[in-house]
């Protein structure tokens, strides 16, 4: 008889390095994943995924600008899922111009 090995490889994708990641590391990757598209959603909510809008609602209370940011956030979900039909715009034609006469 031959005396023949067989390497058996392990079923799935391959790790990236030479090691597969920890549980620890690979929920570290998670949340800083979760808060660079939480960043990059601001002033982009229409494009940004769910829980990027939902990272920004938690926010809501840091500052005026974030609270204004939630606001659109909390509207865009709306949007999305059907329970705000009509979102009015602040009017800038009513502003008073310093320009006119």
């Amino acid at each position: 008889m031959s005396d023949r090995t067989l390497a058996v490889t392990k079923r799935g994708r391959p790790p990236k390095g030479d090691q597969a990641m920890t549980a620890a590391e690979r929920k570290r990757a998670q949340r800083t994943r979760d808060k660079r598209a939480a960043v990059d959603a601001i002033g982009d909510e229409q494009n940004a995924p769910l829980r990027a809008l939902l990272a920004i609602l938690g926010r809501v209370e840091a500052s005026e600008p974030a609270r204004l940011c939630a606001q659109r956030a909390w509207t865009e979900i709306g949007r999305r899922y059907g329970f705000v039909k009509v979102t009015k715009k602040r009017p800038t034609e009513n502003t008073p111009s310093r320009n006119s006469e």
